[in-house]
C-alpha cells in the first residue's frame, strides 16, 4: 500500500517532498475549525515520523485569537522538528515575530521572505533529511 503524501482542501495544500512537509495557506482567514483540520491532516501525513516544516503564510491576512491560541499548544507542533515560516508583508513579519517571541516554540522556528531561503535553512538543521 502506498502512503499518502498530500492533502488539499479549500483552506490549505499540504504535501511532503524530500523529507520536508510543506503547508501552503490558500485563504486570507484562518478559523479555529480550519486550524484543527490542518493539524489533523498534517499529523496523518506524518505517519508517526518527525518532519521539518515550511509554512507559506503569504496569502494569510487574519488568524483569529482562538486559532492562535490553539496553534501554540504542544499537540499542534507534534511530529515537527523545525518550522520555517514564509511571509510577504512587513505586517506579517512583525506579527510573526511577536507570535514566535510570545509563544516560544520548543523547536527551531524562523521567518523568511523567500521560500528558497526557508528551504535552505531547513536543510541546514540537524533534523533535516539532508
Amino acid at each position: 500500500m502506498r502512503m499518502k503524501t498530500s492533502f488539499v482542501n479549500e483552506h490549505v495544500e499540504i504535501h511532503i517532498d524530500n523529507g520536508i512537509i510543506f503547508i501552503n495557506h490558500l485563504t486570507e482567514n484562518l478559523s479555529l475549525e480550519a486550524a484543527k483540520e490542518i493539524v489533523k491532516q498534517r499529523l496523518k501525513l506524518c505517519y508517526g515520523e518527525k518532519f521539518p516544516l515550511v509554512l507559506d503564510l503569504r496569502k494569510l491576512k487574519s488568524i483569529d485569537k482562538a486559532s492562535r491560541e490553539y496553534l501554540s499548544r504542544p499537540e499542534c507542533i507534534e511530529k515537527l522538528c523545525a518550522g520555517a515560516f514564509i511571509v510577504e508583508s512587513l505586517f506579517q513579519e512583525i506579527t510573526g515575530t511577536l507570535y514566535l517571541n510570545l509563544h516560544k516554540p520548543p523547536i527551531p522556528a524562523k521567518l523568511f521572505r523567500k521560500e528558497k531561503e526557508a528551504i535552505e535553512w531547513i536543510k541546514s538543521l540537524p533534523c533535516s533529511p539532508y
